[in-house]
Order: C-alpha cells, then structure tokens, then sequence
C-alpha cells in the first residue's frame, strides 16, 4: 500500500487557517447522520484524553449524545483508506452536494473488523460547540491529510492513541 504523506505543520496550519474561515452556527440540519464537521468539543471527564478539535462523521445522533466516527484517533493511512470507502459507497450523494448515506449498522461490523472501531466516540451534545465547519464530502480526502487534531493529556499521535485503544480492547476481551 502506497503511504500518503500528512501535510507539514507549516502546510496543515495554513489550510485549517482556511477552513476556519468557513466557521459558522451550526444547527440541527448540520448534525445529521452522514455529514461531516470539524467543530470543539469540551468533555466532561478532563482526566480521559480526548480531541478538542475532532473532525468528526456523524453515525446518529439522540436528544443527549452523539455517536461520531472521529478521523484523528486512526493513523493517516488507514483514515485516508476509510475515506475513499466512504466516497466510493456515495458517489450519487457527492456528485448531487448532498450529505453521505449509510446505515452504521451496516457500517459498524466493518468498522470493527478492519480495525476501525478505536475511532467511533460518543459525545455529549451540550459538550459540542455550536460554531464550527460542515465539510463537504468532496473535500473529505484533502481535509484527512491535515493535522487539526488537538489531543489533551500529553503529546499524543494519532497513531499512539490508535495503538493505546488497541491495547485496551484487546485486554477487555480477555
């Protein structure tokens, strides 16, 4: 597999710079399973480490929480892999501007097999910043390489954390 190289800080900080541009109010309409945005999450629990800036698929979305497929937590590779499977399933909805299609059920035992599941997070609705950026689904490729993660707890990689989420699952199976 050919390895798709991240953009450099330099790069990455004058495209999110870009994107920021775009922030707005988000309402219900955005936060739609199937569409993507790139917002601020605060979380109740400081102690866990988690993405303050998670770029975030939408999987469902209750009164309380939201089920988020969050693209920092996967190594570059394997989200970028994640993506065009994504695309290829929409091609209709992209084509016509229109939010992607799925069914997470559908979704979730691929997720799960292919290694994907560290990625799938809950967030508390009240948490989620209003402001923030409905990605369009044509862009959804470009915007994966960018940097835009802002994990707290300590300096940790996409790849560390994918790799500690490993780890964690695979004792809890025991």
């Amino acid at each position: 597999m050919k390895k798709i190289k991240e953009l450099t800080p330099t790069q990455s900080l004058k495209k999110v710079k870009s994107l920021l541009k775009e922030k707005r109010k988000m309402t219900k309409k955005d936060l739609i399973p199937g569409n993507t945005i790139f917002t601020f999450y605060d979380a109740k629990d400081k102690k866990q480490t988690y993405d303050r800036t998670p770029l975030a698929l939408i999987l469902k979305r209750g009164s309380v929480h939201t089920l988020v497929l969050n693209f920092h937590w996967i190594p570059l590779n394997m989200r970028i892999n994640l993506i065009k499977h994504i695309i290829r399933l929409n091609e209709k909805n992209i084509k016509k501007n229109l939010p992607l299609e799925f069914s997470y059920k559908k979704l979730k035992p691929m997720l799960k097999t292919l290694g994907y599941a560290p990625c799938i997070r809950m967030y508390i609705n009240s948490r989620i910043s209003t402001n923030g950026v409905v990605i369009d689904p044509s862009r959804l490729v470009e915007i994966a390489k960018l940097k835009t993660e802002t994990f707290t707890n300590g300096k940790y990689s996409a790849e560390q954390l994918y790799a500690m989420a490993r780890k964690r699952a695979r004792k809890a199976k025991r």
